[in-house]
């Protein structure tokens, strides 16, 4: 049963090279409930890098994703989307006090870290903490020109434009209950958030109810699916399958894509090492990372959790997207689940059996679920 009396919150919309995502919330008293979800893959080339290069087939697209919902029904109310990380910039920096004016000493400041020329972006600011010495500012920043693409093509819907938002933002209000607005305790936990997508990997640290900053990795969970692809001589669709149903599981398979993934697993923690050496050194004061959240959906790869948290000695594990509403996951089962099922005669090894498993796409929504938080979180509280 789903919710059909009509929401005035805004549609939370992540847009991304290969599929478009879509989730809308309703209050019903205290109560966050899910009005919609939706979901549609894209075709290669309308988008690519972040880039919209074929804006009237991604305009088309959107009108069906809010056309026919895979759960409830959308209310066209407003539009709060994200921006591709690669094209944006968020860091909690240092401003120390000075009798100048404090926006000149702001951008001085941000013209040493943001890796983009100022005449280049759109940026926001917010204080997040101040001493007597200095001032802790949240920055954001994004590309002018991709700013203004997604505004254009959200203004297209028809459907008003609320906010754009730079991704990890909604991440950590999804999976971190400490963004929740009833959250008033003090949070000792300092998190890591890994977003394992098709085209990219990023990481984020978030530390006493504030985000840090956010990094990319440079790990595509498609170049994965090809690499498996070309190793077994299958088509990419079956490469797919293979990854989500073997993963890390060594007695899949006979252990071959396990084998192809554990490079990745390499390679990944590698690079999450280093994010934290830069997290220890830019941020001492503020302790040890004591756990590490997996969104995306190469957060679903069979033991990579474990996996990870054997090699970084921090606790890993997939994060829950549905943790600031009132929706249970029994619930959703239907629409939050799928089944992937490889013969045995589809893959050159020796196992006769047929290989299956059942998947929580629950992650997938996790952008999508924290912009449409965004209504509920910050225009209203």
């Amino acid at each position: 049963m789903f919710y059909v009396s009509a929401s005035t919150y805004p549609i939370g919309l992540d847009i991304s090279d290969l599929s478009l995502k879509l989730f809308q919330l309703n209050r019903f008293g205290k109560k966050i409930k899910i009005q919609a979800i939706s979901r549609l893959d894209l075709p290669k080339g309308l988008i690519e890098a972040g880039v919209i290069k074929n804006q009237q087939e991604v305009l088309l697209a959107i009108k069906q994703l809010i056309a026919k919902p895979k759960y409830g029904r959308v209310s066209p109310t407003e539009i709060v989307a994200c921006l591709p990380e690669t094209k944006t910039f968020i860091k909690l920096i240092e401003v120390e006090k000075s009798p100048n004016d404090f926006e000149a000493t702001l951008r001085a400041e941000m013209e040493k870290q943001i890796p983009f020329s100022f005449d280049e972006i759109y940026y926001d600011w917010q204080i997040i903490s101040e001493t007597n010495s200095a001032k802790q500012v949240l920055v954001g920043a994004g590309s002018k020109e991709i700013v203004n693409q997604y505004a254009d093509l959200i203004n297209k819907t028809g459907i008003p434009l609320s906010a754009l938002e730079v991704e990890s933002v909604p991440i950590c209000r999804s999976l971190l209950a400490e963004e929740h607005y009833k959250f008033k305790a003090a949070s000792k936990t300092n998190y890591g958030i890994i977003d394992i997508g098709a085209q990219r990997t990023s990481m984020t640290v978030y530390s006493e109810k504030t985000l840090l900053f956010t990094m990319s990795i440079p790990l595509s969970g498609n170049k994965i699916t090809e690499q498996i692809g070309k190793i077994l001589k299958i088509d990419f669709k079956l490469a797919e399958k293979a990854k989500i149903i073997c993963g890390l599981d060594e007695h899949k398979a006979q252990g071959i894509v396990r084998d192809i993934l554990s490079d990745m697993i390499s390679e990944l923690v590698t690079k999450i090492k280093g994010v934290i050496r830069y997290y220890q050194d830019h941020f001492p004061n503020r302790g040890p990372l004591n756990k590490i959240l997996l969104c995306g959906g190469g957060a679903n790869i069979e033991n990579i959790s474990r996996i990870l948290s054997q090699a970084l000695s921090i606790e890993v594990v997939p994060g829950n997207p549905l943790v600031n509403l009132n929706e249970s996951k029994e619930k959703l089962l239907p629409t939050m689940t799928e089944t992937h099922q490889i013969g045995h005669n589809e893959l050159a090894t020796p196992d006769k059996k047929t290989l299956s498993i059942t998947q929580d796409t629950s992650l997938i929504y996790t952008t999508a679920i924290g912009l449409a938080l965004r209504g509920i979180f910050i225009d209203e509280f």
